[in-house]
């Protein structure tokens, strides 16, 4: 009986070892693989969020990792393209959003300032002047400008933007027969941002920083009259985001003011002249002249979510009892917004709570309305051109998309999403905040670099779907997000 099983286990043996498996050979890119888009000449057209900027600053990371970049290595899987970027050289860069009198500012870092802080502060780094660019523009595939408005294509304000000569020819006044010169085959365009942005980030208090309707229509319709006239491009046309769907206009809730009890009593003390003046006004104002008092509320067992104090120069004249002008001081509400260019330094020496935040700082409900009709009104001229151009042209929806996202980064006073949703991209969290898993970066508004992957992921799915292509998505995970700095 022994010797019947070891013959058999000689026999199984002799069986497995004349025996192998062929494991199926990995298919490689191929041409076809392109499906009907024409990569030999991609261009991609666009500002800032386009041109890698994050962090505040266009650094070397960022527009390494911008969404154009990403996108052409993948599309170069298949066979190399050119994707020739006018390259920053700094690894700082410029911050376009701060100003200092005695040095230059570059992008912002997380960092924890001591042992015992919660949370990171964002820090800013030493910055560099923005230096020109010695290769050749003609050979250039991005002339995407950090700052750059539609409404400048047709006169670039080359004096007033220094990115604007690295990439265009500061002797020709307009934009639009530049880029189509480059004959492009197939064209990525993301432009627009700018144009409310601009308006928006600074309290809505410049009104001749917020583009027309009429400006951006003209001026948008020429570039793409131009591209779909002089050459035989594919265009994939972004459409732009809502100021409510960014961090910058949601990161700090109205009322996310918390007050140790010491601070709540000089807060109490330094509003209460104020706080009686009113009670005087209001006994003979009528109710349209009737002015908010500046109240708080008292700490329990937690510390209690306080409203940021604001000046809001539309409230009504009133007066001491002495004759002298009632401060125009209030209280943020649940309609309005605090942007972030608050920083935790301001809250921290009392700016929001002893000294009222000015008219930079927030934007009132109406404000608000304005510029999402605005952006409403320049995404109907995006999908108008989509519409006349059926062919040719094709919609990424970014607005709809990046607002799934921003839901899960919206937070209460107490930073708990008010949203349980999760967003996942092939497994990967995905989060609205300026956070570890956040695809913002460090400013609250320009993406970081696995927001830039996965926005051009979405990119990739697109031309996938329009163009019957099988280009391949990137592991967002293999890009870096928001990291702290020792």
């Amino acid at each position: 009986m022994k010797g019947t099983r070891k013959y058999s286990w000689l026999l199984v043996l002799l069986v497995l070892a004349g025996c192998s498996y062929n494991f199926p050979e990995e298919e490689l890119p191929t041409r076809q693989d392109w499906g009907d888009m024409d990569p030999e000449n991609v261009l991609v057209v666009g500002d800032d969020f386009l041109a890698g900027v994050m962090d505040g600053a266009l650094y070397s990371n960022g527009q390494a990792n911008s969404i154009g970049a990403i996108l052409t290595k993948q599309i170069s899987t298949v066979e190399e393209v050119s994707f020739l970027q006018a390259g920053i050289d700094s690894e700082n860069g410029f911050n376009l959003f701060v100003t200092q009198e005695s040095s230059k500012a570059g992008k912002w870092i997380y960092q924890f300032k001591n042992q015992t802080d919660e949370e990171p502060y964002r820090v800013l780094t030493p910055g560099e002047d923005i230096a020109g660019f010695s290769g050749n523009k003609n050979e250039l595939n991005d002339v995407s400008v950090p700052l750059l408005k539609v409404s400048e294509l047709s006169d670039a304000p080359y004096t007033k933007n220094n990115f604007l000569p690295r990439v265009f020819d500061e002797t020709v006044p307009g934009l639009i027969g530049q880029i189509t010169q480059k004959a492009p085959t197939f064209v990525v365009c993301w432009l627009g941002m700018n144009d409310y942005l601009d308006y928006a980030i600074k309290g809505a208090t410049q009104p001749e920083k917020l583009t027309s309707l009429n400006e951006f229509s003209l001026n948008f319709e020429a570039l793409i009259m131009e591209l779909m006239e002089s050459t035989q491009a594919s265009v994939v046309l972004g459409n732009l985001v809502a100021v409510s769907d960014l961090p910058y206009f949601y990161a700090r809730p109205y009322n996310s003011l918390f007050l140790e009890n010491d601070k709540l009593l000089q807060a109490f003390a330094r509003y209460s002249k104020f706080n009686k003046a009113v009670a005087e006004h209001n006994r003979n104002a009528g109710p349209e002249f009737q002015r908010p008092f500046i109240d708080f509320y008292d700490n329990g067992s937690n510390l209690a979510p306080q409203s940021f104090i604001i000046i809001d120069n539309d409230l009504p004249e009133a007066y001491y009892p002495d004759g002298e002008p009632l401060e125009k001081y209030r209280q943020l509400n649940e309609n309005e917004m605090l942007l972030y260019s608050l920083t935790r330094e301001d809250i921290d020496s009392g700016i929001g709570i002893l000294v009222p935040i000015d008219e930079t700082g927030y934007l009132k409900q109406d404000q608000i309305q304005q510029i999402e009709t605005s952006i409403d009104e320049f995404n109907e001229v995006i999908t108008g051109l989509v519409a006349d151009y059926p062919m040719r042209i094709k919609l990424l929806d970014l607005n709809t998309e990046i607002r799934k996202i921003a839901e899960t980064g919206k937070t209460d006073a107490w930073g708990e999403p008010i949203s349980d949703e999760l967003f996942y991209f092939d497994g990967v969290p995905v989060e609205g905040n300026v956070g570890i898993n956040g695809i913002f970066s460090l400013d609250g508004l320009h993406f970081n670099q696995r927001g830039n992957a996965y926005v051009a992921n979405l990119l990739i799915q697109q031309i996938n779907s329009d163009f019957n292509a099988n280009i391949q998505t990137v592991n967002i995970n293999s890009f870096v997000g928001n990291t702290y700095s020792e």
